[in-house]
């Protein structure tokens, strides 16, 4: 008795567990949890770079005094070894929790921590990679999430990329031909149109559903098994969603998630595990989500999204569009042009001879028109600032203001000097209407403008090249309510009203 009293005098003993690791004994993970790439501690130029964090120093006797506590909670022998429940929770301690110091930066200050590391980072064929290992799964069912952009969908619908994924994959029935022909494919195609809060209420789900099923179904892929529109911002859409999912997985089954880069792949799986958490703290790592292309680096396989356990999700590094003009711009320029509030229209009454510029980065004149007049109405970022006026002023109008008043970009003369010039392209619009926009002209990336016009009218579209710009059914037909003035505009937020004010 006096020696387990003297026992429990002797404050100074921590007490610690045989089997628990300190930070420094744990393993590093094989592959970011954040991004998928290759850990390493050895070189900070090198990707996969990380910090092993430093171990917390406990108080012994305050150690001590917690367990002594407990113990007397729980009626146990105050230096009884803890028991483990299973092997796996225990090997699943002696793991580090950390990311990479390129997904630390982003997610804490929104920017690149190393530069050197950002030029070496590993490239990703996800056609042969993922469609292999895909071929490979025999007895797995296959189902392609694939997520576009509700605001920018034809630049981030990855045509050739899911074509070819289904290919290596060896899921077509036979070529790519019949493919084409009878849009038919042995896996399920699943369409994720995230960012749906951004479009205006007005526009209906059902209207929207049916306006990308036609859009998808003009690029000549597989027939799509269902399309879901969905928010990772508001969580709209995400329980139908992941009842889908489940529903073609069965029994044993692998989802594979991808997508264009900037499509929000890595925010909709996030919202993913706080749907299933309902809003709690979930025990899965957050993937790194930043506006910044090509967060994800490698395959990430998520746990805990679909409940049956032999059913697997796997993120997949973004696919890279080189005709989206957000390859060109700056992390801070990239924040400016995708939308963060709902999409407002502003609509511009546009005389031949006319254009208005989008930021400077885009310009539309009108050329000739069935009437002296078209509408114009510009969907975009709220932090794009537009200019109407005549397109012989445009040239001293951009040497005077871009990039300072007329932005993105943002940096005067000196940055402009650096993104290559302007190119022109003429487009030839048909539409059928004067109180609705009929016809869209899209830059990849960046936004698209309703054209409102009853006839045939023509158009010179100024922008960067090799920026893709197309037309296509519009999308939203309708005017803002109110009409924009000649000079520069920017998209009104409004104020909240002062409470105190109104009392």
């Amino acid at each position: 008795m006096a020696h387990a009293a003297d026992r429990r005098l002797d404050a100074t003993q921590a007490v610690v567990p045989p089997t628990m690791a300190t930070w420094n004994e744990k393993q590093a993970p094989e592959r970011c949890p954040g991004c998928g790439v290759k850990m390493q501690e050895s070189d900070p130029d090198k990707p996969g770079f990380f910090v092993r964090p430093k171990e917390k120093k406990a108080d012994a006797k305050e150690e001590f005094e917690e367990t002594l506590e407990s113990s007397f909670r729980n009626k146990t022998d105050v230096f009884e070894t803890p028991k483990t429940n299973e092997t796996d929770d225990a090997e699943e301690e002696e793991v580090l929790d950390v990311v990479c110091a390129r997904c630390y930066s982003l997610q804490h200050y929104g920017r690149i921590k190393s530069l050197a590391a950002e030029s070496e980072l590993p490239g990703f064929d996800l056609e042969r990679i993922v469609g292999n290992r895909i071929a490979r799964e025999k007895g797995r069912r296959a189902v392609i999430c694939c997520v576009v952009d509700a605001a920018d969908f034809d630049a981030s619908l990855p045509i050739e990329s899911l074509r070819q994924l289904l290919v290596s994959a060896k899921l077509l029935e036979e070529t790519e031909s019949r493919m084409t022909r009878e849009g038919r494919s042995a896996a399920h195609i699943v369409l994720a149109v995230t960012k749906s809060d951004l479009l205006p209420k007005q526009c209906g789900l059902k209207r929207l559903e049916g306006w990308y099923r036609r859009r998808y179904k003009v690029q000549g892929l597989p027939s799509i098994t269902a399309v879901h529109l969905v928010s990772a911002q508001t969580g709209t859409g995400m329980h139908m969603l992941l009842e889908g999912l489940e529903e073609l997985c069965g029994k044993l089954g692998d989802v594979w998630v991808i997508g264009a880069q900037n499509a929000g792949k890595s925010s909709l799986i996030n919202a993913m595990h706080r749907c299933i958490s309902d809003g709690n703290a979930s025990k899965q790592r957050a993937l790194t989500e930043a506006a910044v292309p090509g967060t994800t680096l490698g395959i990430v396989q998520l746990g805990g999204i679909l409940p049956t356990a032999r059913c697997r999700v796997f993120d997949t590094p973004g696919v890279l569009h080189t005709h989206q003009i957000t390859n060109l711009l700056s992390a801070a320029e990239v924040r400016m042009i995708l939308p963060r509030r709902a999409l407002k229209p502003r609509t511009f009454r546009c005389e031949v001879g006319g254009c208005i510029s989008l930021g400077a980065c885009a310009r539309l004149e009108v050329l000739s028109a069935p009437s002296s007049t078209i509408y114009m109405t510009f969907w975009g970022s709220d932090e794009i600032v537009c200019h109407m006026g005549k397109a012989t002023n445009a040239p001293e109008l951009w040497s005077k203001h871009a990039g300072i008043t007329l932005q993105p970009p943002v940096g005067g003369k000196e940055r402009c000097n650096k993104l290559p010039e302007l190119e022109m392209m003429e487009v030839n619009v048909f539409g059928n209407s004067w109180k609705e926009s009929s016809v869209d002209v899209c830059i990849a990336g960046f936004g698209w403008v309703g054209i409102g016009v009853s006839g045939q009218c023509r158009l010179r579209v100024w922008t960067f090249p090799s920026i893709e710009v197309s037309t296509r059914e519009a999308m939203i037909p309708d005017f803002a309510k109110q009409f924009e003035t000649p000079g520069f505009t920017k998209a009104l937020i409004p104020k909240k009203k002062n409470k105190k004010a109104k009392a």
